[in-house]
């Protein structure tokens, strides 16, 4: 290990009884361990549900130190019982959004829009730029759900005849509100993002002060209390969240208002389908598909209408 490097240690332990690993987790702090974590076995049938914690017999846990472990650490938990088993790794400490950030560079998103990271300069071929801090938040444009969400949004804002800036929008899960900028820079001007998460609030909230967009409004109110409906509705949330905010969804989309779902893994499609959309009285305007997620712009059905159809 080069001697100029920043270096942690990680002691990864294993076959440890069950019923120890509370002992073990509070010997490993006194013995000056920095860190304590656990690989959970778990079972998730679909994504619907929360997991499901599997009570096992043994764990395996990693201690991390901040120097190398004295002889105390091993030697207490050999005390405890010779069942568990050690490795130890010296692991060089980076600052991972440092490094992170090295990789994300300006982009073209859809049409003229460009995302540009906020400590980087405007590229002259960028039109229009987003400027964009993840932080802690999901949303930089990378992801497929994002792009196709991207591409939903762009094409409405080209092709519909109604007048933008007076539309309103509703972005379900913002995130860092990439959504949200998009359609303010496209020049509608009623727009809401909501989040659950504190932090990717505060993370959306400092990107519409960085692309001067004032009037996104990121409140703190969950869908679920949402009382306002809205002539567009963005949710790029995976599929077994947008089922079970099927009925909210419905709820706060305005008559013959347009639906954009994107998040849905394409091994779940069909089922998402059969779900959320058919039986319903949404028809399918468009239907995208990337990477392994697809995407669905979908609208309230015409009253003459009594079929869906599903376009590629």
């Amino acid at each position: 290990m080069n001697e100029n490097l920043i270096t942690y240690f990680r002691v990864r332990l294993s076959q440890v009884p069950a019923s120890l690993e509370d002992i073990v987790t509070t010997h490993s702090f006194e013995a000056g361990a920095s860190g304590v974590s656990e690989a959970l076995v778990f079972q998730q049938p679909n994504l619907t549900y929360d997991p499901t914690i599997i009570p096992v017999r043994s764990h395996e846990m990693d201690v991390f130190f901040p120097t190398k472990p004295e002889s105390f650490f091993f030697e207490g938990l050999t005390k405890l019982t010779a069942q568990i088993r050690w490795q130890i790794f010296e692991e060089e400490n980076k600052d991972w959004m440092a490094e992170w950030k090295k990789g994300f560079k300006p982009f073209q998103l859809v049409g003229p829009y460009w995302v540009v990271p906020s400590w980087m300069e405007v590229p002259a071929e960028a039109k229009i730029p987003l400027i964009i801090d993840p932080g802690m938040a999901f949303g930089t444009g990378t992801h497929a759900t994002t792009q196709m969400a991207a591409y939903f949004v762009h094409k409405f804002t080209q092709t519909t005849k109604k007048d933008l800036s007076l539309l309103s929008v509703l972005d379900v899960g913002t995130g860092t509100a990439i959504l949200a900028l998009l359609a303010a820079k496209a020049g509608v001007k009623k727009i809401i993002g909501l989040e659950i998460d504190p932090e990717a609030r505060r993370v959306a909230r400092e990107n519409i002060q960085s692309n001067s967009c004032p009037w996104i409004e990121i409140p703190e109110t969950p869908l679920e209390e949402t009382r306002q409906v809205f002539d567009v509705v963005i949710a790029n949330i995976i599929d077994g969240v947008l089922l079970q905010l099927k009925d909210d969804l419905l709820r706060v989309l305005s008559p013959a208002g347009d639906l954009f779902l994107t998040g849905i893994l394409s091994e779940k499609d069909s089922d998402f389908f059969a779900e959320f959309i058919e039986d319903s009285p949404l028809q399918v305007v468009r239907r995208l598909e990337k990477d392994e997620w697809v995407g669905y712009w979908l609208r309230y059905r015409n009253e003459t209408e009594t079929t869906s159809s599903r376009e590629n």
